[in-house]
């Protein structure tokens, strides 16, 4: 898994579509995520991310579903679909919560309307928390490209915004939001009112990591997962089909549950798994040889 089939081939004298075949015959009767967590039964934190990595089938485009445990760096279930949308995000959440069983603590996400729609429909009562990176990054983007108005008080608000986004504690919180409220009406008096009010309409999701000491704030940890991913994803020349495609990322995401961290830097995952850091003892399992279906 981590060379194209070209040069795997190449190196072994083989034709390439022999590895394919073997591999992809591998991958149709690799076992599904439920089946994983029944037979390992790992011990994840409560709180998950959720994130989309297009996939180009051919010349269309797919969408694969990841969801993501925050502090074993676990992936719990996955799907391969034609779009990042809400019926196929949904479809993704309904898995974790009735067939996977991920005992559900929070979320938290880049902001993407379609999935914020699938979370009310599945998970309408957890806490959710958006990535307050791209919350920064869209604001930006907000201010260079749309933003029509007086630019007098955007520098102001952006980095009183940045500043609230990025504390620390509660009681920081607190004083920074003082701090905001001192200057409301220099926003209001330069035409910031609807920024104003769209970031307002934001708090109760903007905190709650705040009250939860495991949440991150951020969605970079599923987002360094699919750079990962997508790695591998860049190696294999390219997917002919749905089912092929689907077939060699089930292995990619295997390989990747089982695989130690070398270069983490968060503390204690470096020589460990996504699976050994759920509590899972993998000494005496063989990943290939794990993910064969034995009941089909």
């Amino acid at each position: 898994m981590e060379a194209s089939y070209r040069n795997v081939a190449k190196t072994l004298h083989i034709r390439k579509n022999t590895i394919f075949d073997e591999l992809n015959s591998l991958g149709e009767n690799c076992k599904r995520f439920n089946q994983i967590a029944h037979e390992l039964k790992p011990h994840w934190s409560g709180y998950l991310l959720i994130d989309g990595k297009t996939i180009y089938i051919k010349k269309d485009k797919g969408a694969l579903l990841l969801t993501a445990d925050a502090k074993t760096q676990d992936i719990p279930c996955a799907g391969l679909f034609d779009a990042e949308d809400t019926t196929n995000y949904k479809e993704l959440l309904e898995s974790v919560k009735n067939e996977i069983h991920y005992p559900i603590k929070g979320i938290t996400v880049d902001g993407d309307p379609a999935l914020l729609r699938a979370i009310t429909l599945i998970f309408p009562k957890v806490p959710l928390q958006l990535c307050v990176f791209h919350y920064t990054e869209n604001l930006d983007r907000h201010f260079k490209y749309y933003f029509r108005g007086i630019p007098d008080g955007v520098p102001r608000f952006v980095e009183m915004v940045r500043k609230m986004l990025y504390a620390t504690s509660l009681s920081h919180l607190d004083h920074l939001y003082r701090e905001y409220l001192d200057n409301l009406d220099f926003f209001y008096i330069t035409g910031l009112k609807k920024e104003v009010d769209r970031f307002e309409s934001n708090f109760d999701k903007l905190w709650i990591h705040l009250y939860h000491k495991d949440m991150p704030r951020t969605t970079n940890i599923i987002e360094g997962i699919i750079r990962q991913l997508s790695r591998k994803i860049d190696d294999t020349d390219g997917f002919n089909s749905h089912r092929t495609a689907w077939n060699s990322l089930k292995l990619m995401i295997m390989n990747y549950r089982f695989k130690k961290f070398t270069c983490s830097r968060i503390k204690g995952h470096n020589g460990k798994s996504p699976l050994q850091l759920a509590g899972v003892d993998t000494s005496k399992l063989n990943w290939v040889m794990f993910s064969k279906n034995e009941l089909y």
